[in-house]
């Protein structure tokens, strides 16, 4: 994507908010958000949209061409006229993810034998998004990798 930014000159600014925190606030040569059906690429001059974000890896390429990865726990994404803005109802990224706890989380989750179908839907959708912060996890230890 830092190709696409440096022959267009452009850039868009992403924000990623949730309801506690602005999580991420800067310019973006481009990113790949979780769609609920599958992931959607934006680059700068992408035509507006909105979209239904599900669990997932956004991945951010900076402006400098550096790379950054959040966890989202679905939501909302806007694209218009260069700004991208994320609503989601969590966030977070690799370097605030504490692995101890998560792999607890993760063995509780994994453990629960819920027959209630509420709790097991409940108890689905939380491991859904432990999964995918241990991914996030283990993708920021390879930060060096594309």
């Amino acid at each position: 994507m830092a190709d696409v930014h440096s022959a267009s000159g452009k850039q868009i600014h992403l924000t990623v908010i949730t309801p506690a925190r602005t999580v991420f606030n800067e310019d973006a040569a481009g990113l790949v958000v979780p769609a609920f059906d599958g992931e959607l690429g934006v680059l700068p001059g992408h035509a507006a949209l909105m979209a239904l974000l599900g669990a997932g890896e956004l991945r951010i390429t900076r402006a400098d061409g550096s790379k950054k990865r959040l966890a989202v726990r679905g939501g909302f994404l806007q694209v218009s006229a260069n700004v991208v803005t994320v609503l989601t109802p969590e966030s977070v990224a690799a370097e605030d993810i504490d692995a101890a706890k998560l792999d607890k989380e993760l063995e509780a989750l994994r453990a629960d034998q819920s027959t209630d179908l509420k709790a097991r839907d409940l108890r689905d959708e939380k491991l859904k998004w432990a999964v995918t912060r241990r991914h996030i996890l283990e993708a920021g230890k390879g930060a060096g990798r594309n």
